[in-house]
């Protein structure tokens, strides 16, 4: 398997980026990037993401956790509310599938129901956020 750092190396290449670029993207000192990429240091998780959207890359590639390459963003279409409810009952489903423990603990379902609730009004603010961005 491919270390961490030959994993941000092959990414930066195929960006034809050289260090110092990244760096800069990153908003990671050149000398740090160089570490990484050497196997010296291994990025903490706030770097690992940095990175990760700096490369167009999901912190999964990074980690080698996969080999695809593409990043976790979702995309928001003309409609991005449409979009919210098609996330939210992925995560739904998700959640039904697979659950989810709170302190060793099968979640409840109100508190299921908090999560969703939380991740809808900040999906939306999100969206607020960004469409006063751009007005």
């Amino acid at each position: 398997m491919e270390s961490i750092g030959a994993r941000i190396s092959k990414a930066r290449r195929m960006l034809n980026l050289n260090q110092k670029e990244l760096s800069q993207r990153a908003n990671i000192t050149e000398a740090s990037l160089s570490r990484y990429e050497n196997g010296l240091r291994d990025p903490k998780a706030a770097v690992l993401i940095k990175l990760a959207e700096a490369l167009d890359v999901s912190t999964d590639y990074l980690l080698g956790i996969t080999d695809d390459m593409s990043s976790n963003k979702v995309i928001l279409k003309d409609e991005p509310k449409n979009d919210i409810e098609v996330i939210l009952k992925n995560t739904e489903d998700m959640i039904k599938k697979e659950g989810i423990m709170f302190s060793g603990k099968p979640a409840s379902k109100e508190a299921i129901d908090n999560i969703l609730t939380g991740m809808k009004m900040g999906m939306l603010l999100a969206i607020e956020e960004e469409s006063n961005k751009i007005k």
